[in-house]
């Protein structure tokens, strides 16, 4: 990166890190980017919410009251009587009506409380409201998905909600560059699996920090974009020539790339593309098994991500390799031969 991108990325970064003190942001916007963000001032300040949301009662336990403490319980600022009150919300949303008259509730495209809700489902890790929240969600939340006016990064975050439900809706996660940044906040939160993150979002992550206007953004989507180039940045490795390059967004691999690492080993990746290791049956049989890699997309997204991150050879690049050595050795054996 040269050093005026570099001074281009960091006037970027400010300019996200001002819409932190937009004084109309609502509680919930507040813990969405103390959740996402996780900085100790933040946190403190979502220890406070989460205080003042839980000894809310009947009709004050609304909907955004119940996802604030949802964002609490995921980070761990939440304890005791807290609980309780996160559970009880939790039953009385799971009783309300999604539409009046046929119109859907505000709270049906609401993408950041849906996120903190399912967050909050997870973690009080009771069967019974998780059954019932996700009888609750099934009734809209599919509808709140396809609308076509929902925009994409609302859709990462519904499909983030439904992945923490345990995935009754298996939405899929918009591919598009523009919502690279989303991609690689989430998955950075661990609410995204990973196979939903392409090689190229950290670096594209950067280019939507350094081309568009942050003071358009809304304020809980320039949340994400922050916290998106805050992981890139963090965590960018130099590469050859003087320039920059990000790695993966957690620095080295996450938890079950590293597992499929382990299952694949560092020489298949240098000798063998995507397709060979995966006709491989032991090391297929192993991914699925050991490390939950359903489909064919996903292993290859997966070792994509690898070969990224570790700086080994692309399918293309292995293929290209053993064409020169065959070119090689073949023009060795004809001279051998004459």
């Amino acid at each position: 990166m040269t050093a005026t991108s570099e001074f281009l990325l960091a006037d970027a970064r400010a300019a996200l890190r001002r819409r932190l003190d937009d004084p109309d942001r609502t509680e919930l916007s507040r813990a969405f980017a103390a959740w996402l963000l996780r900085e100790p001032p933040l946190k403190a300040e979502l220890a406070s919410l989460v205080t003042a949301a839980a000894v809310r009662k009947g009709a004050q336990q609304d909907f955004q009251t119940v996802a604030t403490l949802g964002y609490g319980a995921e980070a761990g600022v939440i304890e005791g009587p807290q609980v309780d009150a996160l559970k009880q919300g939790l039953r009385r949303l799971a009783g309300r009506e999604p539409f009046v008259d046929g119109v859907p509730m505000p709270f049906c495209q609401d993408a950041v409380g849906i996120l903190g809700v399912a967050l909050g489902v997870k973690a009080a890790a009771d069967g019974q409201i998780t059954s019932e929240v996700v009888a609750w969600t099934a009734r809209f939340l599919k509808a709140s998905y396809d609308m076509e006016r929902t925009e994409d990064w609302h859709r990462c975050l519904f499909a983030a909600a439904d992945q923490q439900l345990g995935s009754p809706q298996n939405f899929s996660v918009p591919p598009s560059a523009a919502v690279a940044d989303l991609r690689a906040a989430l998955v950075a939160r661990s609410v995204l699996n990973d196979e939903a993150l392409a090689a190229e979002d950290s670096d594209q992550t950067l280019r939507l920090a350094l081309t568009e206007s942050q003071a358009d953004l809304p304020i809980d989507r320039a949340v994400l974009r922050l916290a998106a180039t805050e992981f890139v940045v963090r965590n960018a490795a130099p590469i050859p020539g003087g320039k920059s390059k990000s790695a993966a967004i957690a620095g080295s691999l996450s938890k079950r790339d590293a597992s499929v690492h382990e299952v694949v080993g560092k020489d298949l990746f240098n000798s063998h593309t995507n397709a060979e290791i995966m006709r491989d049956v032991n090391v297929k049989k192993r991914l699925r098994a050991e490390c939950q890699l359903a489909s064919n997309d996903a292993i290859k997204r997966c070792l994509d991500r690898i070969r990224e991150t570790k700086g080994y050879p692309l399918s293309r690049e292995v293929t290209k390799k053993r064409a020169i050595q065959n070119q090689t050795t073949g023009k060795n054996g004809q001279r051998r031969l004459s």
